[in-house]
């Protein structure tokens, strides 16, 4: 069986979530690495990918194995932040990619795809972060424009 891809678990949440409810809108997908920093993002082994309903309400569907999710809970927490556009063109790799590519190589234990706040671009972006020898870094996923997060 071949592994599947970030973009393909969130996928998976996705399709879970908006079963049971039509009206969830996609905002995050939060990935960690249970083995604390990493250099390559096949390590991301650990899943959350958070929605919004009509009237405010917040989903979160979580990883229980590699591809394998529980069923969405309605959380207390209110999270605020653009829906995202599903599906989107560039998966977590080609991200981790041009992220070293402009000279961020440092390891991670953590990304997030969701839409930043305060920044110019109103695009699904990639978060590295989790260093704390360094600040996050942002790939757009429309644009490939890559940031250190501010």
């Amino acid at each position: 069986m071949a592994m599947l891809s970030f973009n393909g678990r969130v996928q998976i949440a996705i399709e879970r979530a908006q079963t049971l409810y039509p009206d969830a809108e996609f905002l995050e997908a939060q990935g960690r690495s249970s083995a604390g920093l990493i250099e390559h993002p096949a390590a991301i082994d650990q899943l959350r990918v958070l929605f919004r309903r009509d009237g405010g309400a917040t989903l979160v569907v979580e990883e229980t194995g590699y591809g394998t999710f529980d069923q969405p809970a309605s959380v207390d927490a209110i999270v605020g932040g653009a829906t995202i556009d599903w599906p989107i063109g560039m998966d977590l790799p080609d991200a981790d990619r041009l992220k070293e590519q402009f000279g961020y190589t440092e390891p991670y234990s953590r990304v997030a795809l969701r839409i930043p706040q305060g920044v110019t671009w109103a695009n699904a972006s990639y978060v590295f972060g989790g260093n704390p020898q360094c600040g996050d870094v942002l790939v757009d996923t429309v644009t490939g424009k890559v940031r250190e997060a501010v």
